[in-house]
């Protein structure tokens, strides 16, 4: 029987560059191997097929989706046998702590033939120094977006009232809070050279209760998740964080394990409300507030955030077209075959940690 099999988002390109939860997930791993290797050397494709290969045999798998290219996973984790195999060349390297002891780094380097990369040399500097530029460009632009928003949250939140807004926490808390306590944290959406993206409703679909907050920005929805994540934490419930792709500080979700609820900041999102949810609305806890008034307000800002959103995601096209003229160059030169003896080597390898 296949196992279960599990997709969540790890990394995003947000406005402070690029950031990946991979090293807070491996944290309590008991072994990591760790591939190095340039564009095209196969990373993404033993992680994916190792991963199918376990869930073949029946283990619960869970692919670490990455922001520089939704199809493909930055990592793969096997609980049941505290292992996983993760890209080690991402934008924010990613290391063993303990290599050799808890950690092996599989270098895929050794794979090629130097000799068929020889003639591409200044290319392959070129297409390097492009996309590093692209991808620092996208977060200067990011950045400008968040400042936007930032701005646009602070006119609802003018209204806000604080005593009413602690009222709703707690009665929602009593409705929902009826072990050892443990968190992780991941993205619940992502900034990518094919926009935002997020696997909220994928990942909340397994969940017997949601509960979607909505109402405009600012009117108090993450101060709600939050503080109601905080006072399950103190009961000891696991908990799932799931952040903003572009501020990364910021949670959309929150999913509580041992009551399968999930908190969800719906915001802007296109989110399919369905029957069994129960809907917030945060505009109760604001005083004074006036929708229409502050739509008009806030209307060239939303543009302004909606065209910066739309430069970043053009400028990370870029860093993907050079990432594949990388890929071009690197993957005639590799011995796939070779690869796949490593690949299987590794599963027998974590097969035996059982």
């Amino acid at each position: 029987m296949r196992g279960k099999v599990r997709y969540v988002l790890t990394s995003s390109n947000t406005s402070q560059g690029f950031r990946t939860f991979l090293p807070e997930l491996l944290q309590g791993v008991a072994k990591v191997f760790v591939l190095k290797g340039a564009p095209g050397t196969g990373k993404s494709t033993f992680i994916r097929l190792l991963g199918e290969a376990f869930s073949d045999q029946g283990y619960e798998v869970e692919f670490w989706v990455s922001a520089a290219d939704p199809v493909s996973p930055e990592g793969v984790l096997i609980p049941q046998l505290r292992a996983a195999v993760v890209n080690g060349s991402l934008s924010s390297p990613i290391d063993p702590c303990y290599p050799g002891v808890t950690g092996d780094i599989i270098y895929l380097g050794d794979y090629w033939n130097k000799n068929l990369l020889q003639d591409y040399g200044p290319e392959i500097v070129n297409m390097y120094d492009q996309q590093e530029q692209h991808r620092q460009q996208a977060t200067l632009v990011l950045k400008r977006a968040a400042e936007i928003r930032d701005n646009i949250k602070k006119k609802a939140a003018a209204y806000l009232n604080l005593e009413k807004l602690h009222d709703l926490v707690g009665q929602l808390a009593g409705e929902i809070l009826d072990t050892g306590p443990a968190e992780k944290h991941y993205f619940a959406s992502a900034v990518t050279a094919e926009g935002m993206i997020n696997y909220i409703d994928e990942i909340s679909s397994s969940c017997q209760k949601r509960y979607v907050f909505k109402g405009p920005a600012g009117s108090g929805k993450s101060s709600a998740l939050m503080e109601l994540a905080n006072r399950a934490r103190i009961k000891g419930y696991s908990l799932e964080y799931y952040h903003c792709g572009l501020e990364v500080e910021n949670i959309q979700m929150i999913i509580i394990r041992n009551l399968q609820i999930a908190l969800i900041d719906a915001g802007t999102l296109d989110l399919a409300v369905k029957p069994w949810d129960t809907v917030i609305d945060m505009s109760q806890c604001l005083e004074g507030y006036d929708e229409a008034e502050l739509l008009h307000e806030s209307s060239e800002a939303l543009r302004i955030f909606e065209s910066l959103l739309l430069e970043a995601q053009q400028e990370l096209e870029k860093t993907r077209c050079c990432m594949k003229g990388l890929k071009k160059i690197y993957s005639p030169a590799m011995d796939f075959e070779a690869l796949d003896r490593k690949r299987q080597q590794v599963r027998d390898e974590i097969t035996h940690l059982q």
